[in-house]
């Protein structure tokens, strides 16, 4: 049996990314870069003020006599709209957050530290000495013309979108997500929808990996069950050679029904079937018709589990992603976890943060069919190989799924 390191480094090895398409901005969010996004203009692309208050010169601000300078109201400038009068010695200009300083201003100062008759006033008191720059947001201060703020492979997020929208990225060029064709298998397999009858279980992987897809960024097609013939195995391939990556749960074990690999040796070539890992050992990946092919265990939580293994990185590769895998950190377990097979053992387990420190509970009965044991899950505690025994307070490596939120 490979190590989960090999298995891994043999899957990413046939990868390649996909090639890039032009998406409108507003359905980029997810996305990968396929470009270097440049400033094409300064941001700000002037200077503008940070506050609603007057624009006037430094100088102007100054005591005189001890008494607040009082300076002549020459008009006002809103954002949108640039002064047409320039701001001189004894005089100011109402100014508007975010609209342009006015020519000869070289400072602003909020409306409360003035005093004047009100919004028609003709004349402001200067309450505070205010130096040069003063609530001024100078030209290209965020962004330069000819900057790269974004770089391709980075993923689009809320706030790359706000980047691209304020650099005038209307169309952007990304990595195409990519498609991925859900297959489940068995004779015993029905759909969500049907009353179960003896010896039947609900097609429960192929919607669990449905949404697992969907999350690191693929595009599903469930195409429904195989049945335990080569017959239907052969069909319901045809239709996901179409796919840029084909999942399957169940079929790649021993057993005299387990036929997927039987179809893979015959349309294409497998590169390997067994992993040393609990749950999950029979991971089967090769290629039907030259497209990969990630063969999952029928049992629902080691699809689960060998998914967030080796099926998101590969569609995080796929999509152009350069850090495929979930960060790992180092956690406290709150129990003894004792193992007996002598595989890696992945468990599902809740971590919490306690005074700077990662506390690591395991979520129940870790059987391969126990699909509750995911439901509090944010990490998989990585137990080594040999049959090791953790005791509670020993230190181990734990995969984060999600981070804990208290």
């Amino acid at each position: 049996m490979l190590s989960v390191e090999e298995a891994l480094s043999r899957i990413l090895a046939e990868i390649r990314p996909l090639e890039s398409v032009s998406l409108p901005l507003d359905q980029a969010l997810g996305s990968v870069l396929a470009q270097d996004i440049v400033a094409h203009e300064d941001m700000p692309p002037f200077d503008n003020s940070a506050m609603d208050g007057f624009a006037l010169l430094s100088q102007d601000s100054k005591p005189q006599g001890g008494h607040p300078p009082r300076l002549r109201v020459i008009g006002g400038v809103a954002a949108g709209y640039v002064a047409q009068t320039r701001v001189e010695a004894g005089t100011a200009m109402r100014i508007m957050t975010g609209a342009p300083v006015p020519a000869g201003a070289d400072t602003v100062i909020q409306v409360e530290l003035t005093n004047s008759d009100g919004p028609q006033s003709k004349w402001v008191e200067i309450l505070q000495e205010v130096p040069p720059g003063n609530n001024i947001r100078p030209a290209g201060e965020d962004m330069r013309s000819g900057q790269t703020i974004l770089t391709r492979g980075q993923e689009i997020g809320a706030w790359e979108i706000g980047i691209l929208a304020t650099l005038g990225y209307a169309q952007v060029q990304v990595v195409r997500r990519p498609r991925v064709a859900i297959l489940g298998t068995g004779d015993e397999v029905v759909d969500i929808d049907a009353e179960l009858q003896p010896g039947q279980i609900r097609n429960s992987n192929s919607y669990l990996l449905e949404a697992a897809v969907r999350q690191a960024g693929g595009i599903p097609q469930r195409l429904g069950v195989a049945r335990d013939t080569t017959e239907s195995l052969r069909e319901k391939f045809s239709q996901a050679v179409h796919a840029d990556l084909i999942l399957t749960s169940g079929g790649v074990s021993v057993g005299d029904f387990d036929l997927v690999k039987d179809i893979m040796h015959e349309q294409g070539a497998i590169n390997f079937w067994r992993i040393n890992m609990k749950p999950g050992k029979p991971v089967a990946f090769g290629k039907i018709s030259g497209v990969p092919l990630l063969g999952l265990p029928g049992n629902p939580v080691s699809s689960a589990v060998t998914f967030e293994l080796f099926g998101r990185p590969v569609i995080r590769k796929l999509q152009g992603h350069t850090r495929l895998q979930r960060q790992q950190i180092e956690v406290i377990v709150e129990q003894d976890i004792q193992e007996r097979a002598m595989r890696r053992h992945y468990v599902r387990a809740h971590i919490t943060q306690h005074a700077g420190k990662f506390i690591a509970r395991p979520t129940g009965n870790q059987g391969s069919n126990i699909m509750t044991s995911l439901l509090q899950a944010n990490a998989l505690l990585v137990i080594p190989e040999g049959g090791a025994t953790v005791k509670a307070g020993e230190h181990i490596q734990a995969i984060m799924l999600y981070w804990p939120e208290d």
